[in-house]
């Protein structure tokens, strides 16, 4: 039993390409077909030009509280709108990954009364102003996000402007931040190991890291629930899937309204959005579904279907994939199908290829009982060499069935996780207190 387990762990943790056969590994399975709860969500395709705009609410007195420089100073709560927009969809190598990458533009302004300190004159009243500019890649795959980049500027416009802070963050996470494991079922629990490595450069008022930042915490998130949409903020088909995720000791990390007729967050509140412990609450007000912003006024559809969605360990996957051109008509060219970092290239057939790969043994980076792993297939339609995007991409997501050691490895790694779910009323509690609105 030993040399078993020690077995299917070092298993986990290879990186075969997932579009080869890997090594046979003597798993025992289960004899029952697997059960599972209803898919509320499946990953969403974006595409250029998709945009997304919130009302901002930010509680930055972290900001001023424990700058020297600013002793005395106060502020309420900021309001603002923010706006992120899907700018491409690149294949990733530009940043040194070999998957497809939609990098998300986001712009940001808030303000609101402060008190600060004046040179020569003393405290004065008036408006802080913080304005944004973000660069994000989330992976076409399951919306994971990979890295952020932001540059943000902060002023006091009063009697006498100060210029507060200009200052460049940057965040990587490891590995990959997957918020929602889709497909996201009902009742959904998963667990992540998450660490995010926080840099930043600048000069100002407020004082900020010198040395990179390393925050480890490991998270619940579910279980997932459905809050209808006469409570949110615009109209959301079928409601909207309350996802919140809960650090180990029961406190609310972040807390997620996804809607899946708007393929995004219709609400998102979290404890840090930046600026080294900024806490923030989005309400989506608007939304605008994209278009190719080239010549063509649309964009070609990229369809990905699984012959099965459930497969066993190392199970057969045969994909088919159909790609109608901006005209409606059957594409011609390559397609570039991705699962992880494998990949491969097929050329279409009176606009139809079809892939023949097994599901391998790689597990993912959210733990559940239920399954052993959840893994995107993403296939790409008309590549440019040059500026190393594509067009259009559809993707596919299949579930790998666990087999009973796997289930016993998970249920040991997730065994405290009903104490946290069985205190989400108290945890609440301590997450509202810890934010001012």
């Amino acid at each position: 039993m030993t040399a078993l387990l020690c077995l299917v762990l070092m298993c986990s943790a290879n990186t075969l390409s997932p579009l080869e056969l890997g090594p046979q590994v003597g798993f025992v399975e289960d004899n029952d077909d697997p059960v599972r709860n209803e898919i509320l969500a499946s990953v969403p395709i974006w595409v250029v030009g998709d945009q997304w705009t919130y009302t901002v609410m930010l509680d930055a007195i972290s900001l001023v509280e424990d700058a020297e420089d600013l002793e005395g100073a106060s502020l309420d709560i900021l309001t603002g709108t923010a706006t992120r927009t899907v700018a491409s969809v690149t294949d990733g190598r530009s940043y040194g990954l070999n998957e497809p990458l939609y990098l998300i533009s986001t712009t940001m302004f808030v303000q609101g009364q402060g008190v600060f300190p004046a040179p020569a004159i003393g405290a004065v009243e008036g408006v802080l102003q913080i304005s944004m500019a973000e660069a994000m890649l989330v992976r076409v795959a399951d919306l994971g996000i990979v890295r952020v980049a932001r540059s943000i500027n902060l002023d006091f416009d009063s009697v006498v402007n100060i210029d507060i802070a200009d200052v460049e963050e940057f965040a990587n996470y490891t590995p990959v931040y997957e918020i929602y494991d889709f497909p996201i079922r009902s009742e959904d629990v998963h667990l992540l190991s998450l660490e995010r490595s926080m840099e930043y450069s600048g000069d100002g008022l407020v004082s900020f890291p010198g040395e990179t930042q390393y925050n480890n915490t490991e998270r619940s998130v579910g279980p997932i629930s459905v809050i209808e949409s006469e409570l949110l903020s615009i109209p959301c088909d079928g409601g909207a899937l309350a996802i919140v995720e809960r650090a180990d000791d029961g406190v609310v990390i972040e807390e997620r309204h996804y809607c899946p007729s708007i393929r995004n967050d219709v609400y998102w509140k979290s404890h840090d959005i930046g600026l080294n412990g900024v806490k923030g609450e989005f309400h989506l007000i608007s939304h605008i579904a994209g278009v190719d912003l080239s010549s063509s006024p649309n964009t070609p559809v990229v369809t990905v279907v699984l012959e099965d969605d459930d497969v066993p360990l190392d199970g057969a996957i045969n994909i088919t994939v159909d790609v109608l051109d901006v005209d409606g008509s059957p594409a011609v060219g390559d397609v570039h199908l991705y699962r992880g970092l494998g990949h491969e290239t097929v050329t279409l057939s009176s606009g139809q290829a079809t892939y023949n790969v097994t599901s391998g043994n790689n597990t993912d980076d959210t733990i559940t009982i239920d399954d052993w792993a959840s893994h995107g297939f993403v296939v790409c339609y008309d590549h440019d060499p040059d500026a190393n995007t594509f067009r259009a991409c559809g993707v596919a997501t299949v579930t790998i069935q666990g087999s009973a050691i796997g289930k016993v490895i998970r249920e040991q790694l997730i065994s405290d996780l009903s104490i946290l779910i069985d205190d989400i009323s108290s945890s609440g509690q301590k997450a509202h207190r810890t934010i001012r609105f």
